[in-house]
């Protein structure tokens, strides 16, 4: 029987080893379910503490995708069996992932090739080396499911320049290469033809007595070298200076007025727009709240507070009806609890955001 994660070991020069993590729900375009988050904790703990280990390439199966995100239709079922601890398990479980990521005290390398969105871009933003390919997607399109961008999406968003942070949470807008790269999700572009290639120069590296990030980069950088002249045009950064105004308003509603009457004949743009104008107003009201919180956080105080704001906005916000609509009724039609941003009053919102819990479950971090 397959198994949804696949783990192997490259031996690499000096008996050093290269550790593979492939994501192998191809299918369900490499979505997170919570068989594949235990699997790569407790993976990624083993090498942690196996001097063998030199670095972790992590990637996807297929070429569509290297991780679409979380397997939400499974937490929505959760929720509608009455089965709260099934969401609370998957968050803080997913989170633990992503936090050991950010402090791995190895290289990761994460191939994001094709899809890249929401859990996924978990899993790339705390990777030392984000490597972006000519056909990838990275997008936080959580707004037209009811939730908003965590994994510690919250605190990453806040903390990109000139309001494209809040554009991404409120529009779910597409990024490709550039524009991941412009924006700092991504840190290096290489055609995804080089991928073998780059595998068998890490495993001819000289790893003996060498910084490990040091012979990753140089292995990095000559194919990152020979995959410059392919790098796709930039939508953000033709558009930066009206993402910043259009996001620079005293209040959500102003933000949204200005989404709403936006005059435009691009694509790119109008696709935003869109999204914005059909997602879920909770939604909008929970990210630009959690956005402005986020940004005076440390990494791991955002991972706590998006713990508790996930579990609650899963059990009492959009989140089941937005999953319905979009993913499993497909009627792309949902009946928000809110019609519109100024309708969201702050009573709904302080219950979001109040903890559950007298201890935060990640409180250890």
């Amino acid at each position: 029987m397959a198994t949804d994660v696949l783990f192997s070991e490259l031996t690499a020069h000096d008996n050093k080893k290269i550790g593979l993590i492939t994501l192998n729900a191809e299918k369900a375009l490499n979505a997170l379910n919570q068989s594949m988050i235990d699997l790569l904790f407790n993976q990624l703990t083993d090498w942690r503490d196996n001097n063998d280990i030199v670095a972790v390439f992590l990637e996807g199966s297929g070429e569509k995708a290297f991780c679409a995100g979380g397997d939400v239709r499974a937490l929505r079922q959760a929720v509608i069996e009455g089965k709260p601890e099934v969401p609370r398990h998957f968050f803080e479980t997913e989170y633990r992932v992503d936090y050991l990521i950010h402090s791995y005290p190895k290289p990761i390398i994460c191939w994001g090739n094709g899809i890249v969105m929401g859990g996924g871009i978990g899993l790339m933003a705390g990777s030392d080396f984000r490597v972006v390919t000519d056909t990838s997607m990275l997008a936080m399109p959580e707004v037209s499911i009811g939730l908003y961008p965590d994994v510690a999406g919250s605190w990453i968003l806040s903390h990109l320049p000139a309001g494209i942070g809040l554009f991404m949470a409120l529009t779910g807008c597409r990024l490709n290469a550039a524009d991941a790269i412009y924006v700092g999700l991504a840190n290096r572009f290489i055609d995804h033809a080089f991928r073998d290639n780059i595998l068998e120069s890490l495993q001819r590296a000289d790893w003996q007595n060498t910084d490990a990030k040091a012979v990753v980069y140089g292995v990095l950088q000559k194919y990152r070298e020979k995959s410059a002249g392919w790098l796709p045009y930039s939508k953000v950064r033709e558009h930066r200076d009206l993402i910043a105004a259009l996001m620079d308003q005293p209040s959500l509603v102003d933000v949204m007025s200005g989404l709403e009457n936006l005059e435009t004949d691009d694509d790119w743009l109008l696709a935003a727009r869109k999204t914005a104008l059909r997602g879920s107003p909770f939604s909008a009201a929970i990210s630009y709240r959690q956005l402005h919180r986020a940004h005076h956080m440390s990494l791991k105080e955002a991972f706590q507070s998006e713990l508790a704001l996930s579990v609650n906005a899963v059990l009492h916000g959009d989140f089941c009806e937005g999953v319905r609509s979009l993913l499993v009724d497909k009627d792309k039609n949902p009946q928000w609890k809110f019609d519109k941003v100024e309708l969201v009053d702050d009573q709904s919102l302080n219950d979001l955001f109040s903890s559950p819990w007298s201890q935060n479950p990640l409180h250890d971090l």
